[in-house]
C-alpha cells in the first residue's frame, strides 16, 4: 500500500471497522450459569449489554468516517482525532469488561432469577478479545489522518481544472458576435456591403470602423 493511503481507503477501513465493533458487540461476551428456583439455566452478556459504551463508540466511528471524507485539511484531522477518541473508548469499554466479567453476569442473573448470584464462575469468550483488536486497529488508523490530510488537500488541488477561464473566454467570443452582428446591421442600414469588411470591421483598404 503506497503512503500516504488514499482519504477514500481510510473512509472504507474505518465504516468496516465501525460495522465490525457493532457486529462484534451482538455477540455474546460473557457466559454463566445462574440457579433459579427450578434449576441452573446457562445465561449470554452480548458486548452491547455488558458495555453500552461500544455502541456509542460505533457511532463515533461512522460519524467521524464521514467526517474524513468530506473535510479539508482540518475537517479530516478532526475526524482523525474522533477515530483515535472512538477507538480509546471501545478499548476501555472492552477493558471494563475483561477486567470484571462477572459484573455484567450478575445484573443479567438478577434480571433472569430475580438473585444477583451466580452458579459459578463467569466464563469469557473470544469476542471481547476481536473488540480489542478492532479498538487497536481504528488507533492506528486515527493516526492516518492527522499525518496525510495536508497531502490530500495538496493532491486535490493539483487535480483540479480552473473553469472560471474557460466561461469567461465563451462569454466575450458570444459578446463579440453579437457586435459583429450589430457592425453588420449597421453597414447595411448605410447601404455597405458586410462581406467585403475585414475580420476587424474596418473597409478593405481603410482604417477600422471605431
Amino acid at each position: 500500500m503506497t503512503w500516504p493511503p488514499r482519504r477514500r481507503t481510510v473512509v472504507v477501513l474505518a465504516l468496516l471497522l465501525g460495522a465490525a465493533l457493532l457486529a462484534v458487540g451482538a455477540l455474546p461476551w460473557v457466559q454463566a450459569s445462574v440457579r433459579t428456583v427450578i434449576d441452573v439455566r446457562e445465561i449470554a452478556v452480548s458486548g452491547a449489554a455488558a458495555t453500552p459504551a461500544l455502541t456509542a463508540a460505533g457511532l463515533v466511528v461512522g460519524a467521524a468516517a464521514v467526517t474524513v471524507g468530506i473535510g479539508r485539511r482540518v475537517g479530516a484531522a478532526v475526524g482523525g482525532v474522533a477515530l483515535l477518541g472512538a477507538a480509546v473508548l471501545a478499548g476501555t469499554a472492552v477493558a471494563g469488561v475483561l477486567g470484571d466479567p462477572a459484573a455484567p453476569a450478575v445484573a443479567a442473573a438478577a434480571e433472569l432469577s430475580g438473585v444477583p448470584q451466580l452458579a459459578g464462575e463467569p466464563r469469557v469468550t473470544l469476542w471481547p478479545w476481536v473488540a480489542l483488536v478492532v479498538a487497536a486497529c481504528l488507533a492506528v488508523l486515527g493516526l492516518v489522518p492527522l499525518v496525510a490530510a495536508g497531502r490530500w488537500q495538496a493532491a486535490g488541488r493539483r487535480f483540479e481544472r480552473p473553469a472560471a477561464p474557460s466561461a469567461r473566454s465563451a462569454s466575450s467570443e458570444a459578446s463579440d458576435a453579437r457586435t459583429r452582428a450589430m457592425d453588420d446591421w449597421d453597414a447595411l442600414g448605410r447601404g455597405e456591403d458586410p462581406s467585403g469588411r475585414d475580420p476587424d470591421g474596418s473597409a478593405p483598404g481603410g482604417p477600422a470602423l471605431s
